[in-house]
């Protein structure tokens, strides 16, 4: 009976919003002139339709799919497994949804050391991966090393470009030192903007 309820205790869940699905996405490289393509179209954007003086926009922008699709790759996800659980633990259940409202994920799996510092990937019915995204937001310079060595080895099963369609961030995903390097902008970016709408 105790024994039961250690195993039960160690069920590892991650959720995440509906709204953060692939916006940390990862993209065959042949995908990079439409990455660059997109974010500068976001960009303009987002500087055309943003608040006078405040902080939102007045319209909303519907990102366009690229080119080539990650399941063209043909990576299987056991293939896939193997290469991110050396670096990250898996989750037991994938859950997402909007508000209070959750479900329970199906041809998904997520590896990470916390919520904010975790990758997802989902399936078709032969197995083949459709999509890779992450959600990396922990500022600990272990998770973020953790993250870089993680996307790396994503990168070496094939060229792959990671892009942040949110904040605009894109690199080579087996640049292990670039990738470091990015996280550190993004999260000084998000810090500095934190520190504008407190003052």
């Amino acid at each position: 009976m105790f024994r039961f309820l250690q195993r039960k205790s160690r069920c590892r869940e991650i959720y995440f919003h509906e709204d953060d699905y692939c916006q940390q996405q990862f993209l065959p490289m042949e995908s990079m002139a439409h990455v660059v393509a997109e974010l500068k179209t976001i960009d303009e954007f987002s500087d055309a339709h943003r608040v006078p003086g405040g902080f939102g926009w007045t319209d909303i922008d519907v990102r366009q799919e690229g080119p080539v699709e990650l399941r063209t790759l043909k990576i299987k996800r056991e293939d896939f497994a193997a290469v991110v659980s050396p670096f990250m633990p898996a989750f037991d259940v994938v859950y997402t949804g909007y508000s209070s409202y959750r479900k329970k994920c199906e041809r998904t799996a997520a590896w990470g050391r916390s919520q904010l510092c975790a990758f997802f990937a989902n399936w078709d019915e032969d197995g083949t991966i459709a999509h890779v995204w992450a959600n990396l937001f922990d500022r600990e310079e272990d998770s973020i090393r953790a993250a870089s060595k993680t996307a790396a080895a994503i990168g070496r099963i094939h060229q792959l470009v990671y892009v942040d369609w949110a904040w605009g961030y894109k690199c080579v995903a087996s640049e292990e030192e670039i990738f470091t390097s990015t996280l550190r902008t993004k999260f000084n970016s998000i810090a500095e903007n934190a520190k504008k709408r407190r003052t």
